[in-house]
């Protein structure tokens, strides 16, 4: 199959394009169909089946290990708020192990053994996930699966290009859209369609559908790691030179996956101490980085690698708020949007931000150019403000319309939803891609890898604080819980405004 692949393809373009760029996009997009569609289920799934029944929560390999290391350092937790951690440990360890995926990748396998080793933890931790007591090591897979299949998909894009090749950008465009087209369709396969096959089978079991569900996404794994397959031949030699020799890469091995879990226990053992202590290790750890940059040589390089710390301390506030839609805005939506109604499952609900993606990812383009063009452009840091005030003025929108909320599940429920993950993704669209491209900007070239590294890590830490600030959603009022997120948001923002104002002082006017 593959020749034939090979024959009627190779050396041919598309749109532009050379053919490769279409099986990596492919392979990405069924990729995060599986990752997506496994995440749209993930807390809904805890709180309404796995944690419902103490009997069966009790048989989930590591749950009691786990409660009990959460529970030593935040109190007794309910159900809903040990979800949220969970929910928060899990998307914020997808998150850190990239970074020892690319060493893999750099240093003992290559980019593309490392999509089939990942791909191939990802599926097995998809079907894993179909049986409940192996919950805890299912996950343990699919944040392997993901550091190895990730950063290396991704690079191989740039590849298909020379340097100076002006396509480059608008294939990662195009990259971009099968990521976003992936994330729209995955609640359909991992929802949608298994609460059809179930009834169409007649089956009555309430786990059912959801170990369906992740049954499929493990099967779109599947197919992302076949199309890659099938089009290998499409894509440019792998330069394997970095590799280290062939007798060292067992020990680069272990001594990268030990580093990974090592990490990963380590957090979780910092999670144990009691607040005093963490707050202490916080204060620690900030003046190590504080002495850190001390120590960079250069002055103009200093003030550089200070700025890109500080604003990448901010980015971990503004993940934390956007991770909610997996986590508490994901529970509002099945608690007060009529989905039936439409024919659709709660789920569904995550179809939205990809959804606005492609709708308003290109006008905002253009409307950027468009300023740009008459000498109106905004700086960057600015564009992330934006990006912060509008997250939390989505989460000012419940509060505002409290009084036409109601309590059962309707409609304008699920109006007042849409339009908070509008506004949501619009903030996404001002500071995600703009804080990325912000980096390698301003980055001293030495330093490059390690500001790409802290940029990673501001993600791994706001998605776990998108966890724990999520346990506190059935504690506070709804009010008062989604006001907590408005103004913190908010204050980012300001944040922000004033780090434009320094950084000017520091790099001049293109910040």
């Amino acid at each position: 199959m593959s020749e034939w692949v090979n024959r009627k393809f190779k050396g041919k373009e598309y749109f532009g394009h050379p053919a490769g760029l279409f099986v990596l996009f492919m392979a990405e997009m069924w990729e995060r169909m599986s990752y997506y569609g496994m995440r749209a289920l993930l807390t809904l799934y805890m709180i309404k089946y796995l944690m419902a029944d103490p009997e069966r929560m009790a048989r989930v390999l590591g749950f009691d290990t786990l409660k009990y290391i959460l529970e030593t350092g935040f109190g007794p937790l309910e159900v809903q708020p040990f979800a949220s951690h969970i929910y928060g440990l899990y998307t914020g360890f997808v998150y850190l192990s990239p970074y020892f995926g690319g060493i893999l990748a750099d240093r003992v396998w290559g980019r593309r053994r490392s999509v089939y080793v990942g791909g191939a933890l990802m599926a097995v931790g998809h079907f894993l996930m179909a049986f409940e007591n192996l919950f805890i090591p299912a996950l343990f897979f699919l944040i392997l699966g993901n550091g190895a299949f990730k950063p290396n998909i991704s690079t191989q894009v740039g590849s298909l290009y020379p340097d100076g090749d002006n396509r480059r950008d608008g294939a990662f465009t195009i990259f971009y859209m099968g990521i976003n087209l992936g994330a729209f369709f995955s609640p359909f396969l991992s929802k949608n369609l298994a609460v059809a096959i179930c009834e169409w089978m007649g089956i009555t079991d309430p786990g059912a559908p959801w170990h369906l569900g992740f049954g499929l996404a493990g099967f779109g794994m599947i197919i992302g790691i076949i199309m890659y397959h099938l089009g290998r031949t499409l894509l440019p030699p792998e330069n394997l030179s970095s590799l280290a020799p062939e007798k060292e890469r067992n020990g680069i091995l272990w001594k990268t996956v030990g580093g990974l879990l090592g990490a990963m226990a380590g957090f979780l053992l910092i999670l144990m101490i009691p607040m005093t202590f963490k707050i202490i290790l916080i204060a620690a750890i900030v003046a190590g980085v504080v002495w850190s940059i001390k120590q960079v040589s250069g002055e103009m390089d200093r003030k550089k690698v200070a700025a890109l710390v500080t604003l990448c301390m901010g980015t971990v506030f503004f993940w934390a708020i956007f991770e909610q839609q997996g986590n508490t805005l994901q529970i509002w939506a099945d608690d007060k949007a009529d989905w039936a109604r439409l024919g659709l499952q709660p789920e569904n609900y995550q179809s939205l931000n990809p959804l606005f993606i492609f709708m308003f990812a290109p006008l905002l383009d253009m409307w950027w150019n468009f300023w740009g063009a008459r000498g109106k452009k905004s700086s960057s840091v600015r564009k992330m403000a934006v990006g912060c005030f509008l997250i939390g003025a989505a989460f000012l929108i419940i509060p505002l319309a409290s009084n036409f909320i109601t309590v059962d599940k309707t409609l304008t429920n699920l109006f007042w939803l849409t339009l908070v993950t509008l506004i949501v993704t619009m903030g996404e669209l001002y500071l995600s891609p703009i804080g990325l491209s912000f980096v390698t900007k301003l980055a001293p070239a030495r330093f490059m890898s390690m500001m790409m590294g802290m940029w990673l890590a501001s993600s791994f830490l706001g998605n776990y604080l998108a966890g724990l600030l999520g346990t506190f959603y059935n504690s506070m009022s709804q009010n008062s819980f989604f006001m907590m997120f408005a103004i913190l948001g908010c204050g980012i923002g300001v944040f922000f405004l004033i780090a434009e104002w320094k950084l000017k002082e520091i790099v001049g006017k293109d910040v």
